[in-house]
Parts: C-alpha cells; structure tokens; sequence
C-alpha cells in the first residue's frame, strides 16, 4: 500500500497555503504520519466513500462537521474547507449561525450582530422543549417585531448562482421575514423566494458579504425562531462544508437536535464527521457508561435522514485537566475504533497522529496549544485541518492503488507513559456509580476500574522503502523472514513502492 513519500517533508517545508500563508509545524509536535488516514474496515465502504470524490464534478458532496469549540469557531474546519474547495471545487459556502444572538463566540470567517432581545438555546444544555435545537445545534427566539440578525462575511461570497435556504419556524404564530444581502432586498419576483415548511429558499446571483434579516409584524404573530441558514452554489457539483459546532457539546448532545432530521433532508448530507470526545472525558477522566450507546444512537439519527451516509468517528487530542493527564484519552481512542468498526463507519485517529500522550504540553511549549492544554492556538487547529484533508487524500490515493483492498487499520500505539485509568467497553470486574448529565435528564453510570498493570513492549522497528530494495533483502538485513513482515505490515504480496513505511518486526 503506497504511502506518499514525500508526506513528511511537505508538511514541514511547503505545505499549501491558506489566505497567503503556509502551514508549517515544527518535528517537536511528535505527529506521525503513519496515522495521517481515515481507516475502514471493508471494501464497500471505502468505495462508496472514493465514488463521492471521483463524481464529484456532477454530484456534489455535502459533509456536516459536527464538534465542540472548535468546531463552532470553524479553525480546523476552515482550512479542510479551503483545500476541499480548491482541489474539488466550491460548492458553496455551507452554513452559518447568528452567535451573537446566542451570547457566544462568532466563526472566524464572519461576524455576527443582533438587534432587540433574544433568548436562546444550545446543545450542550438539557433539552429545551420550548427551543427545539435545529442542524446548527443552537436556536435563537425574539418576540419583538423589527428585530434583526445580522451577518458579515470577512471575504465575499463569489458571484454564483446561489441557492439560499433559511430555516426558521414558519408557522401561524411565526412573524414574518425581510431578507437582504448587501442591501438588496429579496423578493419573489427576482429571486425565486418560495415559503418553504423549514423557512424559506430562494436564488441569488450577485457575490455576497452582508446579510440581514429583519422581523416583520404580522397579525396574531408572537415569536420568530431562528435555526441557522445555508448558501450553496445551485450548480450540482463541488463540496460543501458545513460546520456545525457548539463549545462545551459532548457526544450525548447530537440526541437533543430535534429538528435537525427535518433540516438536514434539505441539505442532503453524504457525509458527517462526529469530532466530540473532550467534553465526554475531560472533567471526569472516565468513560460514561452510556456513552457508547449514546454514539450508536447518533449514527443512526444519521442513518435514518440518509441510510447511505459516511460517518467518520474521531478521537480527542492529548488533554491535561487541572494540571493532570487525562488518561481516558487512551479508552476513548479505542472506543471510537471498536464502535467504527461494529457499525461499519470509518475512523480518524487524530490521538496517535498528533503524538500521542504527553505531547500536549509540546504543542503548547512550541505556540500550537493554549495554556489550558486542552485547547489548541490557532495555528494549532490550522494545522489539525490540514491533517484532517491530507487523511482524506492519503486514503483516497489508497484506494486508487489497490481498488480491492478490503480494510485499512493501523494500531492505536501502546504508550507505558501513563497507566490508563480506564479501559475499552465491556471490561469484566467493574464497578458502577451513578453521576450526573443534562443528556435527556437521565442519571448515567461511569465506569471505574482499578489502572492496569502496563508491561511495556519493545520498540517496534519502521523502515522507509528506498529504491532497489526488495522484501527479501529488507528481511535479510533486518534478520527476520519475508513471511513476518507481511503479516506484520498486513501485506497481500511481496509488492513494495518506495517511501512506503515497513514494520519490522523482531
């Protein structure tokens, strides 16, 4: 299987750039590149995943990011973005949430500004029956007539021919709606504006940087509830990436969108990356003990909207709480990888890719992680971006090499560093306590367990394929069998490409 041999030194020399600068990060970071794939466990998998990107010139590919913080900022997700965009082409700008409304924190790819009173409801919180949460997994509500929802791009929507969906409650109590963009006023005349049961949709041609939304009064009317709005380009092709994060959200809090079935029919995701895990861990240094039913059950809220949609599971990053190591960090990891491979979805083990254990306070030491070393600096998540697209593109080149490949996993490294304060689902001599959780006002259990002994096991050796060599004389020199270092390596013949990255074992 062909690894790209000049993967390491792109990221450290010339990495592509975003808005005029380069991503680069320094070796200390400790990323392995080894790592640096989404891994999948059979073949039809893998080719429905490489079938959206070879069509996707006439079928456009929809990918819905959910997250934390970081996601709700769009850091990582901005630059995944701008490399889809400019290796698969645009198909729009995705969507957008009013967070001033919402007393929060705004994308860095545009501002937010209100008028009037607004109450709110996000997804990290109980449920709210009196704020049902939407696809973006917040909600604003305002019960005064001409207030307004602003919105401010920091660069202009390119002149296309748009399509533009609003979703708010369009119902007998709902006021009414006027929208502009730059000032222009949307009608139904010149833009296709058409009532929709989500909100409203309509056509736009010209580029775009401002919009507003004003409330109009309308009779025996009483509120209006926003959900978020999407602007994608009408010609079916392209990818369009939606970043839908709300800080402090944890797995659990997928469940509470009740709208967002409705909403998401609309947008007609292929794929969807579930990026939560700090908020499940971080406080407690355990693994709730619904936590993986709560996962199952999210994918298939996904499932239900599209049975054939991708979903890509991911892990936390190195995380210190309260000057203390998380060690669940180690459990989560292999949590995600047992449900991934259970529910047939794919996984990103952005753990051992971004260094593993103990290397958080590095990131922070080298300006790539804030002081709290759970958060990463902006350059941090640019770069967590950048890794994310280039695992997209390395499987890909997987599959292009070896169309029949039936699996690809790699093995969460052992690390004796720390002794794990928890272990993978379904451990036997466990102790249950309860706790407390805003999920669906149900009192979860946590799962405590004694640290396992770890007895550490040797280095395993890697080697990088050079011109010329053949598997017979890297067996020969490293003293070990040709039949080793395929089972090792999971190799289906003697075949071997230069700069591929060999285990040999001893």
């Amino acid at each position: 299987m062909k690894i790209k041999q000049f993967l390491g030194f792109l990221f450290l020399i010339s990495s592509p750039l975003f808005f005029g600068q380069e991503i680069t990060y320094p070796p200390a970071l400790n990323i392995d590149l080894n790592y640096a794939y989404l891994q999948f466990y059979n073949n039809d998998q893998l080719k429905k995943f490489a079938t959206h990107f070879e069509n996707v010139d006439k079928d456009k590919l929809v990918i819905l990011h959910y997250g934390g913080s970081h996601i709700q900022a769009e850091n990582p997700t901005t630059i995944a973005r701008a490399n889809f965009h400019k290796k698969y082409g645009s198909g729009g700008r995705g969507l957008m949430f009013n967070y001033s409304a919402a007393n929060t924190y705004s994308s860095v790819n545009y501002s937010s500004s209100k008028k009037g009173t607004w109450k709110y409801a996000k997804s990290f919180q109980a449920r709210n029956t009196s704020l049902p949460l939407g696809v973006c997994g917040m909600t604003v509500e305002t019960n005064e007539a001409f207030a307004e929802l602003n919105f401010k791009l920091k660069n202009v929507i390119t002149p296309e021919n748009h399509d533009v969906y609003l979703f708010f409650e369009n119902d007998s109590i709902s006021y009414d709606l006027d929208v502009y963009f730059d000032s222009v006023l949307v009608n139904a005349n010149e833009h296709q504006l058409q009532v929709q049961p989500y909100g409203l949709s309509f056509k736009y041609k010209e580029g775009i940087q401002a919009i507003r939304l004003v409330v109009k009064p309308k009779p025996n009317a009483k509120r209006f509830r926003f959900y978020g709005l999407s602007v994608e380009n009408e010609e079916n092709s392209g990818v369009v990436y939606h970043s839908t994060g709300v800080g402090a959200a944890a797995f659990r809090s997928v469940l509470l969108l009740d709208k967002m079935p409705d909403q998401a029919t609309v947008l007609k995701p292929d794929m969807v990356i579930l990026d939560f895990g700090t908020n499940d861990i971080l406080s407690t240094n355990k693994i709730d003990a619904n936590l993986e039913k709560q996962i199952i059950k999210s994918i298939n809220k996904f499932r239900a909207i599209n049975p054939d949609i991708i979903i890509i599971l991911t892990t936390t990053q190195d995380l210190f709480y309260k000057g203390k190591p998380v060690t669940a960090c180690f459990a989560f990891r292999d949590l995600m990888d047992s449900i991934a491979r259970k529910q047939n979805c794919l996984f990103w083990n952005w753990f051992d890719l971004a260094g593993g254990t103990k290397t958080i306070k590095t990131w922070n030491a080298e300006g790539y992680a804030q002081n709290d070393c759970i958060h990463l600096t902006k350059k941090g998540y640019q770069v967590k971006g950048q890794l994310l697209f280039e695992s997209f593109e390395n499987t890909l080149c997987l599959y292009r090499d070896q169309v029949t490949v039936t699996d690809y996993t790699i093995p969460g490294k052992l690390y004796t560093d720390y002794s794990p304060a928890v272990v993978i689902p379904n451990p036997t001599n466990i102790v249950l306590d309860s706790a407390t959780t805003v999920a669906d006002s149900i009192p979860p259990k946590v799962i405590k367990v004694k640290p396992p002994k770890v007895v550490p096991k040797p280095a395993l050796k890697k080697y990088v394929v050079k011109k010329g060599d053949t598997l017979s004389q890297i067996a020969e020199r490293n003293r070990t069998s040709v039949s080793k270092i395929m089972k090792a390596n999971r190799l289906r013949s003697d075949r071997i490409s230069i700069g591929q990255v060999l285990v040999i074992p001893k």
